[in-house]
């Protein structure tokens, strides 16, 4: 996966976590126009905070929330080059699938007066809807990342497993030839994913090829998911 796509399918699913959705892409033309207008930002404690824009062509980014959210890839490039928020794109492709209203039209019903959360009340679609479909994303994600496939990526999200714990057991279960779940088994909390590399007989490289070698190298949970209360928490390096 490319580094743009990588960044945008990331930006989706931190977006989605905060308000909904959010795409983190743009064409040179909305990047323009939004360094002047409407830079992409982040949420922060409920407002808007700078973020820089990832480079991606009209097309590509348009391509990409098609094949996310099967909404009309036309009218999604129409907005990027009208120089919509990026992330509002998102929200409404997101809201276009899971109610099964055109992309514009959902586009249409933000406005100044009425945010995203009046917009979902209206298509009537509910917060458990907008979560099934974070995971079957972030199960998507990891499948590339991780060569597993969907069931099975879902499956041990469902079971408390983080993402990136996933994410690098398949990168190795893979090079060593080995079940996803054994080398899972394998990461407990004084170790790191590097480690159970050296163990496995695997260069340790080779889990660069999923995330960044901050999130590869951390500390996990011990012998399977977090606790109930810490599930979720993004781990930080070198935890």
């Amino acid at each position: 996966m490319k580094s743009a796509n990588k960044k945008l399918v990331a930006g989706i699913l931190a977006g989605a976590m905060l308000t909904g959705i959010g795409v983190n892409a743009a064409s040179a033309k909305s990047v323009s126009h939004a360094d002047k207008h409407q830079r992409p930002t982040v949420m922060q404690k409920g407002k808007m905070a700078p973020c820089p824009p990832v480079q991606m062509s009209a097309d590509d980014a348009a391509k990409k929330v098609h094949d996310t959210f099967g909404v009309d890839e036309k009218e999604v490039k129409s907005a990027i080059e009208d120089g919509k928020d990026i992330r509002d794109i998102g929200q409404a492709a997101m809201f276009a699938n899971i109610s099964g209203k055109s992309f514009k039209d959902v586009m249409g019903m933000k406005t100044d007066t009425k945010d995203w959360p009046e917009v979902g009340k209206e298509l009537g679609i509910t917060q458990e809807q907008v979560k099934d479909k974070m995971a079957t994303m972030q199960a998507k994600d990891i499948a590339e990342k991780a060569s597993v496939d969907e069931n099975t990526a879902a499956t041990l999200l469902k079971n408390g497993y983080r993402a990136h714990d996933i994410v690098a057991a398949g990168i190795l279960a893979k090079a060593a030839n080995k079940d996803i779940q054994s080398v899972l088994d394998m990461k407990k909390i004084n170790n790191r994913w590097g480690d159970v590399a050296d163990q496995l007989g695997v260069d340790k490289s080779v889990l660069h090829m999923g995330r960044g070698p901050q999130d590869m190298n951390g500390h996990g949970p011990q012998g399977g998911p977090p606790p109930a209360d810490e599930a979720g928490a993004p781990e930080e390096p070198g935890e």
